[in-house]
Parts: C-alpha cells; sequence; structure tokens
C-alpha cells in the first residue's frame, strides 16, 4: 500500500518539477550567444536615434538694387523696374534658390525713401518695394554689412531693416548675428566689412554665437575692387577665423569672382563677385556664381562637407547689364570654371 502510494506521489511530482525547470531555463540565460544578440539590439536602437541630417545653403554676390545720386535714368536699374514684374529679375536663378535650405546674399545698398545721403562717388539708394525682388526670387538671408549699407545714414539702414522684416527676409551684419534654425540644426551668421576693424568683436559674436549653435558662417565684405586675388593679409584673417570655429567663409566687394580654399577642411570663398547689380550699366566682367556647400550632420556632428560651384553671368545679355542674374552652360560655364580654378591657385 505504501509502495502504490510513492508511485502515486512521483507520478504527480515529476511534472511539476519538468514545468519549474524550463521555466527557469527561460529566465536564466544558457550562453554568450544570447548576450551577445542582446548587446547588438541595443546598439541597432542607439544608432536609429543619432538622426543624420543634410544641409544645402547658396550664397549669391552683391546685390544693388536702384540708382546712385546723379544718375541718369536711361539703362539703369530704375527704368528696368518699372518696365517689368518684380519677379523678373532673379527669375533665371529662382530654380536653385528654390531647391536649397536656405539662400545667402550681400545685399548692398539700402532701400529707403531718407533723403539726406553721403558725400562720396556712388551713393546707392533703392524704392521700398524692390524688397519684393529679393521674396519673390527665393533669397532668405542677407548680410548689410558693406561699404554702401550706410549710404543713406542710419535712416536708410533702419528703412532697409524694416522693409526686409515685413517680408521675412533675415538680415545680419555688424555687430547684429542672426540664428536660422533649419531641420533642427541652427546656422549662426556673422556679417563684416573691411573686418581689420573689427578684431574684439568678431571675437565677442564668434563666442556669443558658439555655445548657441551648430554652425557658424561668415560673410566678410573686403579686398581690392577688380583684384584677381586676395591679399596675404585676408588669407590670414580668413584662417584666423577657422581657427577660432568658423565653419565657411564667404567674400565680396572686388566685383569680380576669385578662388576658393581649403584650409583644416573648410572652405574660404574669397569673391563670388556682382550678381542682381544695379550699380553698373555695361560692366566688363560680367561673371558671377552660386556657390553652394553642403554640411552632413550626424546627430550634432559635422561628418562630411561638399560644395558646388554654379557659373553665372550678372547679365542674360552678353551686350549689356539687364540685371537678370543667369546660370551659364556649355562653353561659357566651362570658361568660368576654369577661371575660378585658376585664380584658386593664385591663393598664397
Amino acid at each position: 500500500m505504501k509502495k502504490l502510494n510513492i508511485k502515486r506521489v512521483m507520478i504527480c511530482l515529476i511534472p511539476c518539477l519538468l514545468i519549474i525547470i524550463a521555466v527557469i531555463w527561460k529566465v536564466i540565460p544558457q550562453d554568450n550567444n544570447t548576450k551577445v544578440e542582446t548587446t547588438n539590439e541595443i546598439k541597432k536602437e542607439e544608432k536609429k536615434k543619432i538622426q543624420k541630417t543634410s544641409i544645402t545653403l547658396s550664397f549669391a554676390g552683391d546685390i544693388t538694387m536702384g540708382n546712385y545720386v546723379g544718375q541718369g535714368n536711361s539703362g539703369t536699374f530704375n527704368q528696368m523696374y518699372e518696365s517689368v514684374d518684380p519677379s523678373y529679375f532673379l527669375r533665371n536663378v529662382k530654380s536653385v534658390f528654390e531647391k536649397d535650405d536656405l539662400t545667402i546674399a550681400n545685399m548692398e545698398g539700402p532701400i529707403t525713401t531718407a533723403s539726406k545721403y553721403a558725400i562720396k562717388k556712388f551713393a546707392f539708394k533703392g524704392k521700398p518695394e524692390y524688397r519684393n525682388i529679393l521674396k519673390l526670387g527665393g533669397v532668405d538671408v542677407v548680410t548689410l554689412a558693406n561699404n554702401h549699407s550706410q549710404d543713406y545714414f542710419d535712416q536708410g539702414m533702419k528703412d532697409t531693416k524694416d522693409n526686409l522684416d515685413q517680408v521675412d527676409i533675415a538680415h545680419f551684419g555688424y555687430n547684429e548675428t542672426t540664428i536660422q534654425e533649419v531641420k533642427g540644426k541652427k546656422i549662426g551668421f556673422i556679417g563684416l566689412s573691411f573686418p581689420q576693424e573689427y578684431g574684439n568683436m568678431t571675437k565677442k559674436l564668434l563666442e556669443d554665437l558658439k555655445d548657441k549653435t551648430d554652425l557658424i558662417v561668415l560673410y566678410v565684405h573686403w579686398g581690392i575692387e577688380r583684384d584677381e586675388a586676395p591679399m596675404s593679409s585676408q588669407v590670414d584673417l580668413a584662417h584666423r577665423w577657422i581657427d577660432e570655429g568658423v565653419d565657411l567663409v564667404i567674400g565680396s566687394h572686388p566685383h569680380v569672382v576669385q578662388g576658393i580654399e581649403t584650409y583644416k577642411g573648410k572652405k574660404i570663398v574669397y569673391s563670388l563677385g556682382n550678381f542682381c547689380f544695379g550699380g553698373n550699366k555695361n560692366p566688363s566682367d560680367k561673371d558671377s556664381m552660386i556657390y553652394q556647400h553642403t554640411f552632413e550632420f550626424e546627430g550634432d556632428k559635422i561628418i562630411k562637407e561638399s560644395s558646388n560651384v554654379i557659373p553665372c553671368s550678372i547679365s542674360s545679355s552678353s551686350s549689356r547689364n539687364n540685371y537678370q542674374p543667369t546660370i551659364l552652360k556649355g562653353s561659357e560655364k566651362s570658361r568660368v570654371e576654369k577661371k575660378i580654378e585658376k585664380r584658386s591657385q593664385m591663393i598664397n
């Protein structure tokens, strides 16, 4: 009788023991392979969280909208404006500006109704409605740091900023910076004119932007008009800015294109030349360019940079300036590319 009871107990216990062993087997890792698989899954999840972002910026050179004091009206920017739609001026380059993430240009001269002007050889002024040329053309941001922004003194500068604000075009220059957020990344812009005068101010602007931005662009108005290459002092300054944290240096003022340099993996474009330029009815050199720069991010870190030069003419007519910058093709495109390459070799 006792033996029979023991048998029955054993028969009941065995299934219970098997269930307990199976549970323990699932809970306790059996080998290193399980640990490796778990670690790999965690790493994959971490990689998914690191977002990759690509941002393309387009830069154009001098945009001067309006006539200078004492200029006759025939063939001028003002006369052209009266006969065309505001979208006419940047129509041939708008497709480029629409595809990028941000378009930046140098706005050389005020748009204002002010009447008091500086006594100088060329004092420019455009009408307030000229702001629509930029807006319709796809320009997002402009620098106001140049040798014509104060042609109508402080009132002209104030009016210019007010007019740009009305069409949501950001502006920067001198002690005013701007931070533009693109795809979650913050881009800081500094604008200087003949920067040798702004050493301490530049350092302060850089320090202020470093903690607030993911990258910094410095757009500078400098150099000697019509020179094919920058001065050694410009090269030294550009190198110093990059050493201090600037990610890209863009230049204007010489009214001609100059070369492009790579320093410590960062680009310096010494002069973009004129662009939509009302300052001369028929300049002998109409060559220009749109410079594009792409920053690729992995998380908060820049992992790759690339650039693209788009050769342009400031006019769609070869015989005169019709104030309509146009992308070059064929042999003319190749000619400007070779010119930029040659002038790049002239640096230093």
